[in-house]
């Protein structure tokens, strides 16, 4: 698997059980991927190889879920791979229509108002603790955090990769920002 093929979405917390099954917790704690993953990546975080697995079985757990690999036997071998980044093939990331999306699908998508100028383009995501981010470079290259809530967004436009959203006033000045 090539890392640009593959989406960071969490980290081997520790081994679980005897039988070599590993505790993965998802950054987000949304799992709704894990029944397609057929392999997963594991790298450390001083290294740029991410190793594949295949697995065997899943389950959710606490935060995230329960994986057994194929190539892991034993406890042993799990606690080996404590800590170590866990990724997923970037496929299982994409949104069914009706779905909820997953953010990073927007991701570099152009940002409007709902008279369709550009205020910026989507750079990546943070939280506040109660709702999603969106991180913005504005036109003027300036960073903006805009809350990613149902009240605000008015259209997400795959085919022309913006989100279209309307801003209370003063939330997102660009000459401000």
């Amino acid at each position: 698997m090539l890392e640009s093929k593959m989406k960071l979405v969490g980290k081997i917390r520790e081994a679980h059980g005897l039988k070599g099954d590993l505790y993965v917790l998802v950054f987000s704690g949304e799992i709704a991927w894990a029944k397609r993953m057929k392999t997963f990546g594991l790298k450390a975080k001083d290294s740029d190889e991410i190793k594949t697995f295949t697995v065997e079985r899943t389950k959710p757990f606490k935060k995230g879920l329960i994986v057994k690999a194929a190539e892991v036997a034993d406890r042993t071998a799990a606690e080996g791979l404590e800590h170590m980044e866990f990724f997923i093939d970037d496929e299982l990331m994409v949104s069914k229509p009706g779905e909820t999306i997953f953010l990073s699908e927007i991701k570099n998508f152009k940002l409007k108002n709902p008279e369709q100028t550009v205020l910026g383009e989507i750079v990546g995501f943070s939280s506040n603790g109660v709702q999603d981010l969106l991180v913005v470079e504005t036109t003027d290259g300036k960073t903006a955090e805009v809350p990613f809530v149902d009240a605000f967004i008015k259209k997400i436009d795959f085919k022309h990769q913006a989100v279209v959203m309307d801003l209370p006033e003063g939330l997102f000045d660009i000459e401000n920002a």
